[in-house]
């Protein structure tokens, strides 16, 4: 279900971005309501425009931000994947749907990195001199995850999966009868 859940949210955030491209110019602004506006944007930085300017050189080759935080965003993904296949049905409800989100978000955003270079951005919040960085489906997916991440460590402790399974082993030894010792007596008396 987690999964499933991820992919949807992937599927929302592709489309979204798909309907920003046929239906506006880059650049262009619809203005909403509450200061909200659809602004269709690019950003080659990772959220928020962070990074933008990040390369990497390698030898005579030059790596550039744009497909070194793809490749971020595919081992993020690759780990979250492997990690809730492997603990499918053990982790809390919460801690299950935040990772989903989180995952959603880096797939979403590493899609556009690999495919066209940059992420498509437009959701755009200004109020009065405050102006938010244009962000898209993916990165709420990633913020929203991450602060239903730190709920689920406050509210249950910790977001590790909930062990299941036989006890461990030193409580057995305190679940055992008393048994004498060899030899039927006690260490204190004398042979």
């Amino acid at each position: 279900m987690t999964l499933l859940l991820a992919a949807a949210l992937v599927g929302l955030d592709q489309l979204s971005k798909a309907l920003i491209v046929q239906n506006l110019r880059l650049g262009e602004e619809i203005p909403l309501a509450l200061g909200f506006s659809i602004t269709h944007s690019r950003n080659t930085g990772a959220a928020f425009g962070m990074l933008r300017d990040l390369s990497l050189p390698l030898g005579p080759l030059v790596v550039d931000g744009t497909f070194l935080l793809g490749l971020l965003s595919a081992a993020v993904s690759l780990g979250l994947v492997v990690y809730l296949v492997a603990n499918r049905g053990r982790l809390p409800a919460l801690t299950a749907t935040a990772l989903a989100l989180v995952l959603a978000g880096a797939a979403g955003n590493m899609i556009d990195r690999f495919r066209l270079g940059y992420v498509i951005d437009f959701i755009h919040f200004q109020a009065g001199s405050f102006d938010f960085p244009v962000f898209n489906v993916a990165d709420s997916c990633v913020v929203i995850g991450a602060a239903l991440l730190v709920l689920a460590s406050l509210r249950d402790g910790s977001a590790a999966p909930v062990k299941r399974g036989p006890a461990p082993r030193e409580h057995v030894l305190e679940e055992m009868p008393d048994v004498p010792p060899l030899g039927g007596r006690e260490p204190s008396d004398p042979a």
